[in-house]
């Protein structure tokens, strides 16, 4: 029986700490299916033949070449609004910064915002490029403003237009609102000259890969991120380029707590690609295009770049939330966070949030855990009995399996009865782990004293470099209070292991100190209120229990 419950204890453990980290970094995703092709292409990206697609999948791993084109000057229009301010380049249409004024890159006052788009890039997040064959012709637009402010509750217009050597006309319409993340991006492409066009444009989300894995944990994804045939696929950073295919809702550029993405309203035609170099990633749309003299042709699509909210990604209603990596058990993290949110909205720290919610969850598996420690203190009862009986019997593993189950019989008690309800607790749990370790409302979230980031280990103190193993962990009080009342709680399960058993498990809680030193602080904050409660319920159940 104890070895069942060291046997869940360790499993737990494993996908606990280690499935994020390697199971996720080593084993590529699943591929995406391919989806089926309509006889016809949608209108909305012009008429193509049906051999079209091909040519233009096999043109994305080409390099396009940048045609000579004149010199126009790159224009700067500036976004202001209480959610963000964003500079938008004249070339292509592209966003040069877009600072987040909700979130600062560290907790020091002179912390700048934080900017969605790496610095020192020469080519932009949703800028356009013109494909012809493999010349790549770069667009210059004339902006309709140079600035605007959007005050609350206000939307407005940003249009950029342009014309090629070649006579095709490109309008550019971005429609900015105050109170949201999110860009509604119309393009409209006309031939003007007397000759067909054919060939595609580009739109591209792009970063540079030592800013992209600044945003987050080493156990956590950054890079390229799709929703494709109903399924979120993480793309590891690593060189080369890969046409995607399937039914792709969206695409995007992740780190742990934010995203930006790009979500055509229709991709029926659309091509999909994510592309890696030595220094840059980026995840691409591209168009075909098949224009005759005079005719035209429209794409329009949503770019989100903001937080991973829970509330604010579900309601662009393309599952954009599952971008938020909670782990297997994504359908108990869901919820969990949704009431932290809930419970936050009425009281406004979430340090206490935790400690209410881990109330709550330890109140609600009360009947459970009772009934799991009834059970090992009655096998702690019989527990001279099992070992005579071993011991006569170890001739005759038959034998003495009958026997046991007949003392277990004679006593009512279940085998499984102490293993069953903690395995029942393990998934939930976990689920709440990875709700408090990914989930952007504890990142910078003060807590109490000298807590005052709930996403950062407890730093009170840091250990000297110079010392083996540890050297240069946080080190604080949180961690050392949790080693401590899980020796406590361990002390007072009953137990039916030998004494060696018993005093080898003692280092449990002395590896569990060291690993918490530096997880974030709300994470060891559950864990001390989880152990506490713990310690008060078997007392209260021990001292009641006859």
């Amino acid at each position: 029986m104890e070895k069942r419950v060291i046997l869940a204890l360790v499993l737990s453990l494993a996908v606990l700490f280690l499935y994020q980290m390697f199971i996720e970094k080593w084993i590529a995703p699943p591929p995406v299916k391919k989806a089926a092709g309509g006889d016809s292409a949608p209108q909305q990206y012009g008429k193509i033949e049906e051999k079209s697609e091909t040519i233009a999948a096999a043109s994305l791993a080409k390099k396009a070449e940048p045609v000579s084109t004149p010199q126009y000057n790159n224009e700067i229009v500036t976004i202001e609004t209480s959610l963000y301010k964003a500079l938008f380049f004249s070339k292509g249409g592209g966003i040069k910064s877009w600072q987040l004024k909700g979130y600062r890159e560290s907790l020091e006052p002179t912390s700048s915002n934080v900017d969605m788009i790496a610095s020192g890039l020469e080519e932009y997040p949703l800028q356009d490029n013109l494909i012809k064959g493999v010349i790549s012709e770069a667009i210059y637009f004339k902006p309709s403003k140079s600035s605007m402010v959007l005050t609350a509750g206000q939307t407005e217009e940003l249009i950029f237009t342009w014309v090629s050597h070649d006579g095709v006309k490109i309008e550019k319409k971005y429609t900015l609102s105050a109170n949201r993340y999110n860009i509604q991006g119309e393009i409209t492409i006309t031939n003007t000259s007397a000759d067909s066009f054919e060939g595609r444009l580009d739109t591209s989300l792009i970063s540079s890969i030592p800013s992209i894995k600044k945003g987050g944990g080493y156990s956590y994804h950054n890079g390229a991120i799709l929703y494709a045939d109903g399924n979120i696929l993480r793309k590891d950073i690593k060189e080369g380029e890969e046409a995607l295919k399937g039914k792709v809702s969206w695409i995007g550029l992740e780190d742990m707590y934010f995203i930006s993405a790009i979500i055509p309203k229709k991709a029926e035609n659309a091509l999909f690609s994510t592309a890696t170099t030595k220094d840059l990633v980026k995840a691409k749309l591209a168009v075909p295009l098949s224009l005759a003299p005079g005719a035209h042709t429209s794409i329009a699509y949503t770019a989100y770049i903001g937080p991973k909210e829970m509330d604010i990604l579900t309601a662009q209603r393309v599952h954009l939330e599952d971008s938020i990596n909670l782990g297997w058990f994504t359908f108990l993290a869901k919820p969990l966070l949704v009431s932290m949110n809930f419970l936050y909205k009425y009281i406004p720290n979430y340090g206490l949030v935790i400690i209410l919610l881990t109330v709550i969850i330890k109140i609600l598996f009360h009947p459970l855990t009772k009934k799991g420690l009834d059970s090992m203190k009655e096998m702690q009862k019989i527990q001279p009995q099992i070992v005579a009986l071993r011991e006569r019997y170890k001739d005759d593993k038959e034998k003495m399996n009958r026997e046991l189950m007949e003392l277990y019989k004679r006593y009512k008690i279940n085998p499984l009865g102490g293993c069953l309800p903690m395995v029942l607790q393990i998934p939930v749990f976990i689920a709440l782990y990875n709700v408090l370790g990914a989930s952007i409302e504890l990142r910078h979230a003060p807590f109490m004293l000298w807590i005052n980031d709930l996403s950062a280990p407890d730093r009170l103190l840091q250990i000297p470099p110079s010392i083996p193993f540890v050297g240069g962990a946080a080190f604080g009080p949180l961690p050392l209070l949790m080693g401590a009342t899980m020796l406590i709680q361990q002390k007072m399960t009953p137990s039916t292991m030998d004494p060696t058993q018993a005093k080898m498990m003692l280092i449990m809680p002395v590896i569990f100190t060291f690993m918490f030193l530096n997880f974030p602080s709300g994470l060891v904050l559950y864990w001390l209120i989880n152990n506490v409660l713990s310690i008060a319920q078997q007392y209260y159940i021990q001292k009641t229990t006859k």
